[in-house]
């Protein structure tokens, strides 16, 4: 081995001769950073030192043996997202990507790479899965309910409880939803949601909205606790058998958005010398229409929640239809963004709610708008707030300038969850027997708008969005409007008369 001051030429089992030279510590990672090169002879190699040597001293970085999951980690340390951003970026990070490419060097990332991710993912949403058949193992305890004098659900809780405290279900491990357990082990759906509330209330489990429920604990004392069964019996376990369920392409996109992302990171920190997610082809979005209710649909799903006794709900409904605004940031409305002198609404905050987190936050294009609103919906809301300030009068009390505007809190301390209103606008609108959710009223105020003759700018200004327009007209606007009927009437009326002439035929009267 030939030893120079900065570096080392060593022969390999080869005979090949590599060249190394140290260029100091990575500051994110902690790693050495070496500059290597594998040559054939002395003179090749002397002539790479120097070379190699001259790389080091400029701070010219090496080819980097950083991981996809390494760049993730860091790059999601600095990214600046918001709040329910960054948890969405988490769960495809920690479900989809980390599984598939999380051990891959990032030098060692092309666009076919990329090709053939989004292509398996296309196929089936489960990075685990190969195209063949197989069995979904878990380590979820298989449950059984047997007349007793125990309550079925304590029965299901007790099983569950007996496989967190032996280890058989780690920390931070995910358990079935109570729809599957329900599903698999033919119990009550209650029976299964009872269970695990029970759980949740002895903080064995941790209850996260919208996905499954997680053990508690740490993971490295579950190391040492552990003491799983020495033997996995799928019949008993009912382990279920893989059925493939292809990832739809915009979730496919999305999930190329944070990696582009990531790579876009490393570029800058001299990682890798080009975005391989430049180069991926992008499965094509599917053509989704937007659903739009009619005015008619509208009034009778209001009316439908004023016949239910919900005039707060029929408040919100109507609100939501005539300004077009998002449900968290009605949610976040407060009676000081409302001025019912001017006849105006400020649309500046959104209601949060994820687990753990409740927070009045900015909206999501992070911008505030003022909207103006008519001589009706003023009635309406000072009738809503004269009401209340009644009812706050006659215990001696006054409403808060802070006070929410949708809350079941007399004093409007805390406003609606969007979620609650999602599932009793739907409850709603199918006692009216109208297929009508929350996100349709803001289909319904940018279709109505256009079709209206109000001019693109203006819509897409009350809506809350940028770019122009262009999210208002691909998202939003009817797909054939009120101005596309106008348009195809006018070319019938131009075309109609001269094809009869042609024909020798009486214009059918257009």
């Amino acid at each position: 081995m030939a030893l120079a001051k900065s570096g080392h030429v060593e022969r390999l089992p080869s005979g090949s001769l590599r060249v190394s030279v140290l260029a100091g510590r990575d500051p994110l990672t902690g790693r050495q950073i070496w500059h290597r090169k594998t040559v054939r002879t002395e003179v090749e190699a002397q002539i790479a030192l120097g070379r190699l040597l001259e790389a080091a001293v400029s701070g010219k970085r090496p080819d980097s043996r950083v991981t996809v999951g390494e760049l993730l980690e860091r790059y999601m340390e600095v990214a600046d997202l918001d709040l329910s951003t960054r948890r969405t970026y988490e769960g495809y990070i920690r479900r989809t990507i980390l599984p598939a490419l999380g051990g891959t060097e990032l030098r060692k990332v092309r666009g076919p790479v990329l090709d053939t991710f989004y292509t398996r993912l296309r196929r089936c949403g489960n990075p685990a899965c190969t195209g063949r058949p197989f069995l979904e193992h878990t380590s979820f305890p298989a449950l059984h309910v047997t007349a007793g004098r125990r309550e079925a659900w304590q029965q299901v809780a007790a099983t569950i409880r007996e496989a967190i405290e032996s280890g058989q279900l780690a920390p931070g491990e995910e358990l079935l939803s109570a729809r599957e357990m329900a599903d698999r082990y033919d119990l009550r759906l209650t029976t299964a949601q009872h269970a695990l509330a029970a759980l949740a209330g002895e903080e064995l489990i941790q209850v996260r909205q919208g996905r499954r429920s997680v053990v508690r604990g740490s993971r490295e004392r579950s190391v040492a606790q552990a003491r799983r069964p020495a033997r996995h019996d799928c019949l008993q376990s009912r382990c279920p058998r893989h059925a493939c369920k292809p990832m739809k392409p915009p979730t496919i996109r999305q999930i190329h958005a944070i990696l582009s992302g990531a790579f876009s990171a490393a570029v800058r920190w001299d990682w890798i010398d080009r975005n391989p997610a430049s180069s991926a082809r992008l499965p094509k979005a599917d053509p989704r229409p937007p659903s739009s209710p009619e005015p008619d649909q509208v009034a009778k799903v209001i009316a439908a929640a004023r016949d239910l006794g919900l005039d707060l709900v029929a408040l919100y409904l109507w609100l939501a239809a005539v300004t077009g605004a998002r449900r968290g940031e009605l949610c976040g409305l407060q009676w000081a963004d409302v001025d019912l002198d001017l006849g105006s609404v400020d649309i500046a905050h959104s209601y949060l709610v994820l687990p753990g987190v409740k927070v009045r936050k900015d909206t999501k294009t992070h911008q505030a708008r003022r909207l103006a609103v008519d001589n009706i919906t003023v009635a309406v809301l000072a009738e809503r707030r004269r009401t209340v300030e009644e009812q706050l009068e006659a215990v001696g009390m006054k409403l808060p300038d802070d006070a929410y505007v949708f809350t079941h809190d007399p004093l409007g301390a805390v406003p609606w969850e969007p979620n609650w209103v999602t599932k009793k606008v739907a409850e709603v609108a199918a006692r009216a027997a109208i297929a009508m959710s929350v996100k349709s009223l803001r289909h319904y105020s940018a279709s109505q708008l256009l079709a209206g003759g109000i001019d693109l700018r203006n819509t897409a200004a009350r809506l809350g969005h940028g770019g122009g327009g262009a999210t208002t007209l691909r998202h939003y606007a009817d797909p054939v409007s009120e101005v596309d009927r106008r348009a195809a009437a006018y070319l019938a009326r131009l075309t109609a008369p001269r094809t009869a002439e042609a024909e020798g035929q009486e214009s059918p009267g257009l």
